[in-house]
């Protein structure tokens, strides 16, 4: 028998407020419980090839949801209701937080010993439904404030003996005046130990920089946020984010959060069938140059994107990206104006910049299945499609998203394919290379790659969640003295070595060939609310040219 929390009742019988335009941060698991709803068949439209979504957008989607309780696995359920009441303002702003006393716009469980003593003892239970913990927070009519501390440790060791451990603080501010100005803000303080060769590739640090005084530990920072304005026709934000455009669970061809993080300006506006969305963002380049008193001189670099995304129907969506890097320059007006066709654009700019264009589109043939594809064209003709020639460069993905297989709840699949040819991503002058801060903001694997990807996750309880990642990446690097397209900061027009002329026709994946196939096995339980203790293991077999390491 279902049950419905007295706690949701004000929540399921209220008017929806849900006019809060903050984002939510695009690492947070409920865009995996929001996929998974759309897969069975719960929602429809949910547009999900622009993340991050807005806190209004998820609570309006969580309430649509709320009809199909009698359809939803005891998993899903309990997950729903602990969202309900993580979104409770914006749902109903009336319903004010349940420890919050009579009268009172605020609450902090450090205001009162009564208060401290209430929540330790409240942490240990496993309270269900529980609302997200906060170290402080203040809700007055259409006004809010949330703050919030993280703390995280990790610990990873190789076969080879070489460990690196890491620790680090997340702070996080949020909050909303009138209803429709928001702002968040999140800053992290990081320090990692061990081999300094393995702690520089943590995938926090994302090939950033980082600093080790006196062989100490390495230390790295990182600040962010937005300010957003809702009105009636679009939101206007200014933003340094993470941020995802396209589909795949990989990664995504068109814009990933594989680099770090940039500022940009967004005006976004949506309805019932599409959404539109305009990008105009500040990219870290290289250093060019030495002042005479050996300052570094980095030159400036921006991108300049917009997106089309519609669902004609329930059972498909399509997107449409123009993605372009400029620099050497100040800020471009004539990218400023949404509205402009990009290509057409930089053709009156003097055809100097970086140009793409990718098509991206899922397909939900029937509930518990969805199939998706992209296709990222950075540059071709078309009388030499089909052939080795160079200049063609484009990289392509298909993959298959499948839940509940066989009848087993809670059980999900993801199988992906993707190839990209060489010299995608590149571009004749370095400052247009497809990346920021010397990483690709587009898909990880780079050009003149093949990535197979298969994943496998089984939720046992709302709170246990097991899995299996097998990755085979395929990569063709340039020799010394052959530019075969395999660097993305290198562009065609380059000779390296020996080499005495461009190659006019290149082979996929031809180069010093690496083959690296990863096994990684997960576990993650809540042992209390929001409080997690997460174990892995991960086998690494590569071989480059013959030589085979483990």
């Amino acid at each position: 028998m279902l049950k419905i929390y007295p706690g949701l009742i004000l929540i399921l019988c209220a008017h929806v407020f849900a006019s809060n335009p903050v984002s939510v941060d695009i690492n947070d698991p409920v865009y995996d419980f929001l996929e998974r709803m759309e897969t069975l068949g719960f929602i429809t439209d949910l547009k999900d090839g622009i993340r991050p979504y807005s806190r209004a957008k998820v609570a309006d989607y969580l309430i649509k949801l709320t009809e199909y309780r009698q359809k939803m696995t005891t998993i899903d359920l309990r997950r729903l209701d602990n969202y309900l009441l993580d979104y409770r303002y914006e749902i109903n702003q009336e319903n004010k937080y349940r420890e919050m006393e009579e009268g009172h716009t605020w609450y902090t469980a450090f205001s009162s010993w009564k208060n401290i003593k209430k929540d330790f003892s409240r942490f240990f239970k496993q309270n269900h439904p529980e609302e997200k913990n906060y170290v402080f927070m203040w809700e007055d009519g259409d006004n809010n404030f949330y703050f919030n501390y993280d703390q995280v440790y990790t610990y990873e060791e190789r076969s080879d003996s070489k460990y690196r451990s890491g620790s680090w603080d997340y702070y996080h501010i949020r909050g909303l005046l009138g209803g429709h100005f928001g702002y968040r803000a999140d800053i992290s303080l990081q320090a990692y130990r061990g081999d300094d060769e393995y702690a520089l590739e943590h995938p926090n640090l994302k090939g950033s920089w980082s600093q080790r005084p006196d062989n100490g530990p390495r230390y790295a920072d990182r600040s962010g946020g937005e300010i957003i304005l809702r009105t009636k026709f679009l939101d206007i934000s200014l933003a340094q984010q993470e941020v995802q455009w396209g589909v795949g669970e990989s990664g995504k061809l068109t814009l990933s959060n594989y680099a770090e993080q940039y500022p940009y300006l967004s005006l976004v506006t949506e309805w019932s069938w599409g959404k539109f969305i305009a990008l105009h963002g500040k990219l870290q380049s290289f250093q060019s140059d030495t002042l005479d008193d050996d300052y570094p001189v980095y030159p400036d670099k921006w991108v300049a994107a917009h997106r089309f995304e519609f669902s004609p129907f329930n059972w498909a969506t399509f997107g449409i990206n123009e993605t372009f890097i400029y620099g050497y320059r100040y800020m471009d007006w004539a990218y400023l104006f949404p509205l402009n066709f990009y290509r057409t654009t930089q053709h009156k700019l003097r055809d100097r910049d970086n140009a793409t264009i990718s098509l991206d589109a899922e397909f939900l043939p029937f509930n518990t299945n969805k199939v998706y594809g992209a296709i990222f064209l950075d540059e071709f003709k078309q009388s030499k499609l089909g052939t080795n020639w160079f200049g063609n460069k484009f990289g392509i993905m298909a993959g298959i998203y499948q839940v509940d297989p066989f009848g087993i709840p809670n059980l999900s699949l993801c199988f992906e394919y993707i190839a990209i040819r060489p010299f995608t991503y590149t571009h004749k002058y370095l400052i247009n290379s497809y990346t920021t801060d010397f990483r690709s903001l587009g898909y990880w694997a780079g050009p003149n790659s093949e990535v197979i990807y298969l994943h496998i996750r089984k939720d046992w309880h709302h709170r246990l969640i097991t899995g299996f990642k097998f990755q085979q990446w395929s990569h063709g690097a340039n020799s010394p003295d052959e530019n075969l397209g395999g660097d993305i900061f290198i562009g065609g027009r380059t000779l390296l070595g020996s080499q005495t002329q461009l190659r006019e026709e290149i082979v996929f994946l031809e180069g010093i060939l690496t083959i690296e196939n990863k096994y990684h096995f997960y576990a993650q339980y809540e042992i209390f609310n929001d409080f997690y203790l997460s174990g892995k293991y991960t086998h690494c077999d590569t071989d480059t040219e013959g030589d085979k390491k483990a």
